[in-house]
């Protein structure tokens, strides 16, 4: 009898759990549809194209992400699950024209010194030597 009693009871919950008084659920994809439609569009974050493992004068390991076509790199210091500082060109170097004819090389390279927003991190250069200057510390040579 108690085992009867004990497979009854979970079933009989399972059912009472069943009954909802909320709305139907088409009445919710009607809310979602009018939400998605004044929604503003997103945009997205320039892809990784380089990943690059350096180290400092200080002996500091640094781990960059270089961005789109130079257009930003997340800085970590230290180890790879670190806070990224985020640094971009400035305002005048990223309204300067590109040069259509510029050869693939030279379309890898940074136009201009990389900032953050708070103007204490930058980075220069780029492939196997850059030029990094972080908060709180000088500009230094990193070699990768």
């Amino acid at each position: 009898m108690n085992k009867k009693l004990l497979l009854i009871a979970p079933l009989s919950m399972l059912a009472l759990a069943a009954c909802s008084k909320s709305d139907t659920p088409a009445a919710d994809a009607d809310a979602t549809k009018t939400a998605d439609a004044s929604a503003v569009p997103v945009k997205m974050p320039p892809p990784i194209t380089a990943q690059e493992t350096y180290r400092c004068a200080d002996n500091t390991i640094v781990h960059i992400d270089f961005l789109g076509a130079n257009e930003a790199a997340d800085i970590r210091v230290g180890d790879k699950t670190a806070v990224a500082i985020r640094v971009s060109p400035e305002v005048e170097a990223a309204a300067a024209p590109a040069d259509a004819t510029a050869p693939a090389a030279d379309a890898a390279k940074p136009a201009g010194p990389l900032k953050s927003v708070d103007g204490e991190t930058v980075l220069t250069g780029s492939g196997q030597q850059i030029n990094l200057k972080l908060a709180g510390k000088g500009a230094q040579n990193c070699k990768g």
